[in-house]
């Protein structure tokens, strides 16, 4: 595998990871809640919160995984502890 395909599966996989993580469904202290109460609650817009419940290969910002870390309180070094976890 080449490095752009390593980077290529990486993205991949941190779509998959943030969709089950934050976007499946979405919920709000335990309680689901739609795409559009979440968006208004959080911060982030709605057409970012579908490009993470596609879980596609989306190439997620930083300042996303941290707003929706801090929206969710969790830090952002947890996150990726837990996201190299599953790889």
């Amino acid at each position: 595998m080449n490095r752009k395909e390593e980077i290529d599966s990486y993205l991949q996989e941190l779509a998959k990871f943030l969709k089950n993580r934050f976007c499946s469904p979405f919920q709000i202290k335990g309680i689901e809640v739609s795409r559009n109460d979440y968006a208004k609650k959080s911060g982030i817009s709605q057409g970012t919160l579908s490009r993470l419940s596609e879980g596609n290969g989306y190439d997620v910002p930083i300042s996303t995984i941290y707003r929706l870390c801090s929206f969710e309180n969790v830090s952002v070094k947890d996150f990726f502890t837990e996201f190299e976890g599953t790889l």
